[in-house]
């Protein structure tokens, strides 16, 4: 039976041969489809993620008023709580912490203006990594006098510059400082993430029923010591998305609804906490823009697999007609099919010719089916039905011509 099977399958071959590359092109093309479409919707991700216009939507923002002793725990709680909220990715936390509002001399303003209230401005301890200075130095720390650094759009309105001495008085409070300014500094970057942290935006300069400048730019360890009223304190968590993949979007979404809510009721946390990130939104976007994407994927697949499905149903169509001649050949030789009206009774298998004229003196009185007693020219013998208990009888019997008993 399998030499009958190969030795059709080598007739055909060539359109066998078709048949296959057909099946093996089709599959391997929709696995590269598949790939590609996994592949570039995780590259997609990461490049949205990263990209630094997105930094402000994509970072979490914590704010809280905490007192000076408590600041250590709260802010390993920040770093914990950002850990959780970013479902185990590596996350980079600035802080920046600022001290209560004070006022500026009326001698920095105009002889005109010089009447109501005040302008205000704010001491800040700043990541120095976001900012740059353009003249003078930054701030170092000091017993005496508090050095400070000036934005340099708000200098430039106050007409201050690099050794500059003036007294603040504290809004909150009774208290004075002395500061000197030691130099001009200005943002890195405006858009980054980080000024999100600074009522000012890193601007400078905010005029909202009164005016605004800075932060003053002072050491770390003015407001550590208490030199200064105490303000608030504000994290930047930001989280490296270079290992993220479209099968983490829905464990990141409910990671980060989760983290906030535990942040906002963090006992380290100290009165009003705000809590806001835009995460959520992002990866909305990203799947959306993802699923129109893989939609079109799926319709060029589903039109590679109906042009495949013709490709194989012409095949089987000319396999079919090469097949017919095959088959009318063998009906004209007596094949017909198992069960068909074309043979509804029994019919000799075998079908001998005439015996030589020399031997009709002894004629053969076997049974018409049963083995011949002489040489016999014997044809191919073809039976679609078998009488009961008909000796001999087969289904396409061969006889060699002249073939002997």
């Amino acid at each position: 039976m399998t030499g009958f099977v190969v030795s059709r399958a080598r007739a055909h071959r060539l359109l066998l041969g078709s048949a296959l590359l057909t099946v093996l092109l089709t599959t391997a093309v929709l696995a590269t489809l598949t790939a590609y479409s996994g592949a570039i919707g995780d590259a997609a991700l990461r490049h949205v993620l990263n990209d630094p216009r997105n930094g402000s939507a994509t970072a979490l923002v914590v704010k809280a008023d905490v007192p000076v002793g408590e600041r250590a725990a709260a802010d390993a709680a920040v770093r914990e709580g950002a850990r959780r909220t970013f479902d185990g990715l590596p996350v980079t936390v600035r802080t920046l912490r600022r001290s209560g509002p004070y006022a500026l001399p009326r001698s920095l303003r105009p002889a005109a203006r010089r009447s109501g209230d005040p302008d205000l401005t704010y001491f800040a301890a700043l990541d120095h990594t976001q900012v740059r200075p353009t003249a003078g130095r930054l701030p170092g720390r000091t017993a005496g006098e508090i050095e400070v650094a000036v934005p340099q759009t708000a200098a430039r309105a106050l007409g201050l510059g690099p050794g500059d001495r003036l007294t603040l008085a504290d809004r909150l409070g009774e208290g004075r400082v002395r500061v000197r300014v030691t130099g001009l500094y200005r943002p890195s970057t405006v858009s980054a993430p980080y000024w999100r942290l600074d009522d000012l935006l890193g601007r400078g300069v905010k005029k909202a029923g009164f005016t605004t400048y800075g932060p003053l730019l002072a050491d770390p360890s003015v407001l550590a010591a208490g030199r200064v009223s105490t303000g608030g304190t504000s994290w930047l968590a930001s989280a490296g998305f270079d290992t993220m993949t479209t099968g983490r979007t829905g464990e990141l979404r409910e990671a980060v609804g989760t983290g906030s809510g535990r942040l906002r009721k963090a006992t380290a946390l100290r009165g009003a906490t705000a809590v806001t990130t835009s995460l959520p939104d992002v990866l909305d976007r990203i799947d959306r823009s993802l699923l129109v994407a893989r939609s079109t994927l799926l319709i060029v697949a589903l039109q590679l697999v109906l042009l495949g499905g013709y490709a194989l149903l012409l095949v089987a169509r000319l396999l079919s007609a090469e097949r017919a001649a095959g088959t009318r050949l063998l009906r004209a030789r007596g094949a017909s099919r198992p069960g068909s009206p074309s043979s509804p009774g029994p019919s000799p298998c075998c079908s001998p010719s005439p015996r030589p004229s020399a031997r009709r003196s002894s004629p053969d009185r076997s049974p018409p089916c049963s083995p011949p007693t002489a040489r016999w020219p014997v044809s191919i013998c073809v039976s679609t039905s078998r009488p009961p208990g008909a000796p001999g009888c087969g289904w396409w019997r061969w006889r060699w011509p002249w073939a002997a008993r």
